[in-house]
């Protein structure tokens, strides 16, 4: 069952899931699922801010403040972003 995200809900990105800078994008391999992930810019700017357990609202909050984005863009587009990260087990729900 998928776990619903929020604004207050805080995420880490998953222990064992080794991203590698390729140009401007992060890639990583899940090599027993056959998957391949690759987060843009932007995204991988998410994945470096959850190296330490936050509330998915304080991602957003710095995102504003280095990107040309509106809080409920942000946040809407950080949400969707991370839903499917978690879907995928690449992070973890505290």
């Amino acid at each position: 069952m998928a776990i619903k995200l929020t604004a207050q809900t805080v995420i880490q990105r998953g222990k064992n899931v080794p991203f590698s800078q390729l140009d401007d994008e992060l890639l990583a391999i899940d090599a027993q699922a056959g998957y391949c992930y690759s987060l843009n810019e932007t995204a991988g700017r998410v994945w470096d801010l959850m190296a330490t357990p936050l509330p998915i609202k304080a991602i957003c909050a710095q995102l504003c403040q280095e990107y040309t984005v509106d809080e409920a863009t942000c946040l809407r587009e950080v949400t969707a972003l991370l839903q499917g990260l978690s879907d995928a087990g690449l992070v973890q729900v505290k």
